[in-house]
């Protein structure tokens, strides 16, 4: 139907637990933010393409390091989070990152984000 988001949608993508290499379960989404590295304080674009309790992925112009210590920013589940992360694998404009001292609110809203794109009946765009 038009108008209509569902699981199906470019957006999201499911991806079979038997299948997951991590412990932490991501999906796929696309959110604008920001980031710097940790100390600094020019902020540089970033696209999040997915997430999960344990980190997430993106994409950025921005040179990146495996080893960097970033702060991500981004409005997370109705929420401008500030996410202390590391840079895990880098990969040409792609960058996998894991979170760093995740607060358990913040946590919870990104699990909560996760459960509503899986289980919720009416699904709601990811933002």
């Amino acid at each position: 139907m038009a108008g209509t988001h569902s699981l199906f949608d470019d957006k999201y993508e499911y991806r079979d637990p038997s299948q997951q290499k991590r412990k932490n379960a991501r999906v796929k989404i696309t959110i604008e933010g920001e980031f710097c590295v940790k100390g600094k304080t020019q902020k540089f674009p970033v696209h999040v393409v997915d997430i999960g309790t344990g980190g997430a992925g993106m994409e950025t112009r921005t040179s990146v390091f495996e080893g960097d210590r970033i702060v991500l920013f981004a409005a997370i589940n109705g929420k401008n989070m500030e996410l202390e992360s590391e840079v895990i694998r880098v990969s040409g404009k792609k960058a996998n990152i894991i979170f760093v001292n995740l607060p358990d609110e913040d946590k919870d809203l990104i699990q909560d984000l996760i459960h509503k794109k899986f289980f919720d009946k009416d699904k709601k765009p990811l933002s």
